[in-house]
């Protein structure tokens, strides 16, 4: 029998953990399913502890405020008497619940709660953020004061009534599939769908305000979320703020651009009399005018050009803008090519929409992502039809997403991945529903053939756009059998181009794991012929077999050192040779011969060996017994190709990674194999980074992409003022990065300057160990100062610890990896970058031992040119606008010691440095960032 009665809860405490904290604050609301409040629960608990200096700022509860009110356990006491005879209902309500089963387990031990933050992750699974505050501003509910118990609880409870609402108003099969779907969580998630389904929903849960989102009458047709409409909304606001503001240019402004020199219209676009130059925040830069007039130069004769940017010249607009033009006067198709997504997405949602309105006519333009950007339809409705019931019970992990799947295909009209913010477990079951070219039926999919593939709309739009925005991935990708994806173009711009070769030779070698022999068999509903069963099982066993004995080894020889170990192990023939490595040999000839026999078995088997009409066309069988057969012999091939015939020019390895082996092999100089390839397809190729040269010569990058003597040259400096702006600080005193008391060195100094900046520190990293390791000393040394520590890999995605650091600036943010690039924080939000150790690649890594082995000098002419590249990106975290001011701190005694150590500095930004100990780092970062001239002595490089 449905419970009437509903009530949300929320508590305050003096931190996240139940164990150990304490309750400060509990609200409630009690309310009925029509919406209208029954009654409201407000108390104080006196915790017995002083209340974190933190919490007092957040929820304005001071500890007099609490002095002489009911303990904590009176109080959720209390709360239990109020919720007798009601279902509960919070937002992250399994924090809540963990404090009253601790507090009174008789009525809070078994009990469960809808959870708002769940819902909302299914129901609104485009919004920006699902904390409470962010939706309640979103969807115009009621929420006068965040972090306060009672407020926090009448905003939960509206929520929760919009979100039954919007579950009510769900197009009628998608609604269907997933009341199916949460049906087998058995949890108050199906519960919540039979609310829905009940049609006992009020509109007064969600009263209009202003601003306050509404749907539109039910049917047939999509629903439009408010998370979806606002989204819509602000894309449409900035775009049309970026394209429109000084007003609409004159017909004959816009003309003007199309005659005369390419050189003079695109300056006059990008420079300060132009209507770019109008917009908030523009800061008129020479170097920019510079290299749009190169980039439009070399547009007119054709040719390579090489430009360095340094951060703040504006090089994205330098060459937008030539581009367009040349592209609005006929000159033909043009690329523009990135290594990461979010510099894709920064050129199509903003560089992009600010030209349109001041160029002659709307340029043509497209985005267009690897495959597994995009979810395939088929796939997901084979996913969609597998149980979630295992022997431990529903997998609820599996369940949301599905839900989450469900809902946003009502609403997304690109199918990419990017609109869901994907957390990483959910990152991982993206991987059954994206699209892959060894599981995709091509032109006979009814979703290919009815227009509903979003790869396929992605890729139509892209044939012809005038501008197509990629990947470096998809722009070295060779997929012959479905043509050439990016159709002809005379011009290619290629971003980010330090990381091309690394993007050239991940494209064009092998990554094998076993569960990627594994996944195409699962592919296969209910394999009833008893022979093509027993062959797919051998598969199993010889993948089973093989990674196993992989695994083992790569254990033995790397070590643990405390921890799983990480790492790899070339493949050689003195390898290969050894004794101990004859069992992985005879596993990897027994591998290939299993699985080229299951292939043989899939083709010829037919439609009645296995269930197909489980699958989402059973009159393709035969074709997704072909496609299954392929991905057998593509992973045989990677294992003979790994370990029993090597590819010349390759390198093969195995590697150890989150404790899962893999077979590798990479082409050795797939970079210098560029210039004769796709960077001589265009009649134009301009490459360009923040980071080309070092100190000023290209030549490493000229060797490694292959580009010969007839390519042109441009080093345009930063226009930021580094010697007022930033201090790089060298630590004297460090021991060496190897030596046992340098962490605790490192530690010393990382929670030091964090103390004395509040926070506002980014600590870059070579490794995660050291980064876990350092994570941990320094959260010690700051227990008690209310500054957060994160690090990557271990508290949230890399977009959540970025906009975490964004919003709280009393944050200690540790990365490595991606973090030493693409990360754009202006203003006081970081304020002093330490850099552990100097970025040498692993000596021991097999591409760079395969790229050293015939240099002269490998350290000088490989290692030591890319780890100076490493650092200057590193370097450029600090400084992202003229105004900012910060510090960089180098903790590497190599750069005191070391005859390389001037290589480094040369080709730094000129900053001035400073050299101090250990116990004076953090005094002089705190001094220079707080205005100070300099805090001492500081000299340029």
């Amino acid at each position: 029998m449905m419970t009437p009665e509903l009530v949300a809860f929320d508590l305050e405490t003096t931190g996240l953990s139940a164990k150990t904290e304490r309750v400060i604050e509990v609200g409630a609301v009690r309310f009925g399913l029509n919406g209208r409040t029954v009654g409201e629960l407000q108390l104080f608990a006196d915790p017995g502890i002083p209340v974190p200096l933190g919490v007092q700022r957040l929820t304005g509860i001071s500890s007099a405020d609490l002095a002489g009110q009911p303990s904590p356990v009176e109080a959720v006491a209390q709360l239990a008497g109020f919720c007798e005879g009601a279902e509960l209902v919070g937002h992250g309500s399994a924090f809540d619940l963990a404090f009253c089963s601790q507090l009174v387990p008789a009525s809070f031990g078994r009990r469960e709660a809808f959870d708002t933050l769940e819902l909302a992750r299914i129901l609104l699974p485009v919004a920006a953020s699902h904390n409470l505050g962010a939706l309640a501003r979103l969807l115009g509910l009621r929420h006068e004061r965040p972090h306060r118990a009672l407020s926090d609880a009448q905003a939960t409870a509206a929520l929760f009534g919009w979100l039954l609402e919007e579950a009510a108003a769900l197009r009628a099969p998608t609604f269907a599939e997933m009341h199916r779907v949460a049906d087998q969580a058995a949890t108050p998630l199906a519960r919540f769908f039979d609310l829905a389904a009940a049609g006992r929903v009020s509109t007064s849960f969600a009263p209009a305000t202003p601003g306050a989102a509404t749907h539109p009458a039910g049917g047939e047709g999509t629903t439009e979320t408010a998370a979806g409409a606002t989204e819509a909304a602000a894309g449409a606001t900035a775009a049309a703020t970026a394209v429109s503001e000084g007003g609409d240019p004159s017909d004959a402004e816009r003309a003007s651009l199309l005659s005369g020199s390419l050189a003079e219209a695109a300056v006059r676009l990008v420079g300060p009399g132009g209507r770019l130059a109008e917009r908030p925040g523009y800061e008129y830069r020479e170097a920019q005018e510079q290299m749009a007039r190169a980039v439009a130069q070399s547009l007119d004769r054709g040719g390579r050009l090489l430009v360095e940017a340094g951060t703040g010249v504006g090089k994205t607009l330098a060459y937008l803008a030539p581009l367009a033009l040349w592209a609005e006067r006929g000159g033909g198709r043009a690329v523009v090519a990135t290594h990461t997504i979010t510099l894709q997405e920064q050129l199509v949602q903003r560089d992009l929409p600010a030209l349109q309105a001041n160029l002659p006519r709307p340029l043509g333009g497209a985005m267009l992502k690897g495959r597994s950007h995009y979810i395939s339809l088929r796939r997901f409705q084979r996913h969609l039809r597998r149980g979630d019931l295992g022997p431990r019970g529903p997998d609820l992990e599996v369940i949301r997403f599905k839900l989450k799947l469900l809902r946003w295909l009502d609403l997304t009209h690109t199918g990419d991945r990017a609109e869901l913010h994907l957390g990483s477990t959910e990152r991982d079951l993206w991987r059954a529903v994206e699209s892959t070219s060894d599981d995709c039926l091509g032109s006979v999919c009814a979703n290919w053939r009815s227009g509903a593939c979003h790869l396929v709309s992605a890729r139509r739009l892209a044939a012809t756009a005038e501008l197509v925005v990629t990947n470096h991935a998809l722009l070295l990708s060779d997929e012959p059998a479905e043509g050439r994806l990016l159709g002809d173009y005379g011009a290619l711009v290629v971003d980010e181009a330090h990381h091309l070769e690394e993007s050239a030779t991940q494209a064009r070698g092998h990554r094998l794991r076993a569960a990627d022999v594994v996944r195409p068999i699962d592919r296969l509903p209910g394999v009833v012929d008893p022979s093509l069963a027993a062959a797919l099982d051998a598969c199993r066993d010889a993948a089973n077999g093989l990674f196993g004995e992989t695994k083992g080894l790569l254990a033995e020889r790397l070590g643990g050192g405390g921890g799983a170990p990480t790492g790899s192990l070339s493949v050689t023939d003195d390898l290969l040779a050894e004794p101990r490595l004859q069992p992985l040999v005879r596993n990897a000839h027994h591998a290939v011969a299993v699985l080229g026999r299951a292939a043989e078995a899939l083709r010829a088997a037919g439609p009645a060996s296995f269930e197909a009409d489980l699958l989402p066309q059973p009159e393709r069988s035969e074709e997704e017994l072909a496609l299954v057969a392929s991905a057998l012999e593509g992973a045989a091939a990677a294992v003979d190709e790994v370990l029993l015939h090597r590819r010349e020019g390759h390198v093969a390895w195995l590697e150890l990674r989150a404790e899962q082996a893999e077979l590798r092999d990479a082409p050795v100089a797939a970079g210098a194999e560029l210039g004769a390839g796709i960077l001589d397809a265009a009649r134009t190729v301009v490459l360009t980074s923040a980071t080309l040269a070092i100190a000023g010569d290209f030549g490493f990058i000229r060797e490694r992409l292959g580009l010969g003597g007839r390519t042109e040259e441009l080093a345009l400096a930063s226009p930021f003022d580094y010697l007022s702006q930033a201090l790089c600080v060298l630590v004297t005193d460090i021991p060496p990065y190897d030596a046992p008391e340098y962490e605790q060195a490192l530690a010393s100094i990382t929670a030091e300057i964090a103390r004395r900046l509040g926070g506002r520190t980014l600590g870059l990293f070579t490794g995660y160990g050291a980064l876990r390791r350092i994570r941990d000393l320094a959260g010690r040394r700051l227990a008690g100062s209310q500054i957060s520590v994160l690090g990557q890999g271990l508290d949230g995605t890399r977009r959540q610890l970025l906009t975490s650091f964004v919003e709280n600036p009393r944050t200690l943010l540790l990365g490595t990896g991606t973090f030493w690039e693409g990360i754009d924080v202006p203003g006081d939000a970081l304020q002093c970058v330490l850099i552990a150790k100097l970025p040498f690649a692993v000596p021991t890594d097999p591409l760079v031992r395969a790229r050293t082995a015939g240099l002269h000098d490998p350290f000088g002419e490989y290692v030591l040119p890319e780890a100076v590249i490493r650092l200057r990106q590193g370097f450029g975290r600090l400084i992202r606008s003229g105004t900012d001011r910060g510090v960089v701190v180098i903790a590497d005694s190599r750069l005191q010691s070391r005859d390389y150590a001037r290589r480094f500095l040369e080709a730094l930004p000129p900053a001035a440095v400073a050299r101090e100990p250990v116990s004076a780092v953090a005094a002089r970062v705190a001094g220079f960032v707080g205005g100070s001239a300099d805090g001492g002595e500081s000299t340029p490089w």
